[in-house]
């Protein structure tokens, strides 16, 4: 067998063990349900204010929207935090600092209907 048709099994980057791979993975998946459902939410309160103000279940969508966001956006801020920790080389700067917002603004959003 030649030298070029040899294989090399993959390796992964920046030689990170593949759970901790598997765990950034989840990491970011968790991150952009978190924002797809906090531009759910807002997209449901743009109908609900400026379309139809008596369709009972966009409110109940929007507040559906809301609620799953928090949660996914607490995993995510847990899991950023884990991959923080377990990460030989930390993820970019610009990166954590999007993920970070965008998992706790539906938290900051639900404390502001709360007490305003």
């Amino acid at each position: 067998m030649s030298k070029a048709k040899r294989k090399r099994p993959p390796t992964p980057a920046a030689g990170e063990d593949r759970s901790v791979e598997a765990l950034t993975i989840g990491w970011m998946l968790s991150v952009m349900t978190t924002l797809v459902c906090e531009l759910g939410f807002t997209a449901a309160r743009v109908v609900l204010l400026l379309v139809d103000r008596d369709a009972p279940w966009i409110a109940t969508l929007a507040g559906v929207l809301l609620f799953a966001a928090a949660v996914v956006g607490l995993v995510s801020l847990l899991l950023a935090w884990a991959v923080v920790k377990m990460r030989r080389e930390p993820p970019p700067r610009g990166i954590l600092v999007f993920a970070l917002v965008v998992g706790a603004a539906p938290l900051a959003m639900m404390l502001a209907r709360a007490f305003f």
